[in-house]
């Protein structure tokens, strides 16, 4: 089902539980419905790296799977729809984030893979009907402090990607 190898470290806001097998997966998937996503942290020719705020947090453009495409493709959809930028999965490298929300209604248990990305084409457009109030290319230096106030799996998102 999930993507990831065990154990996984489950978010809920900013305190996480470690799921160390399937039996305990399954306990926790009598209470959440399991969604899949996935995104990127794009970055450019110049290094820096593609955000999104949304919702009033910084974050990095991800989305939900859509019916019979790729995970691989999932990551490259969503950033083109959330940002405008066209980008490429730079390498094989990927990693799962788990976190939990209610904000839509049923409590879910998102994994998000993330890709190490490059920008190819395409100009910054937020998708504003994703409520995504800005896009914008952030010296690599200054995405730590702009997701000290977002989401701690974001964080667990960035340092992955800084290993």
């Amino acid at each position: 089902m999930i993507l990831a190898s065990f154990p996984i470290k489950v978010y809920f806001g900013n305190d996480f539980q470690i799921v160390e097998n399937e039996r305990e997966l399954a306990v926790l998937l009598e209470e959440y419905t399991y969604v899949r996503a996935a995104g990127g942290i794009v970055r450019n020719a110049e290094g820096q790296i593609l955000m999104i705020f949304r919702r009033g947090v910084w974050d990095f453009p991800k989305g939900k799977a859509e019916q019979g495409e790729t995970i691989e493709e999932t990551a490259v959809r969503e950033v083109l729809e959330e940002t405008g930028i066209q980008a490429r999965i730079a390498n094989a490298r990927s990693f799962s984030v788990f976190h939990t929300y209610d904000t839509y209604g049923p409590k879910m248990l998102k994994e998000t893979v993330w890709y190490e990305m490059e920008a190819v084409a395409g100009s910054v457009k937020p998708q504003t009907e994703e409520q995504i109030a800005q896009a914008v290319w952030v010296e690599r230096d200054k995405v730590a402090e702009l997701l000290k106030d977002s989401y701690a799996s974001l964080r667990e998102a960035w340092g992955n990607f800084l290993k």
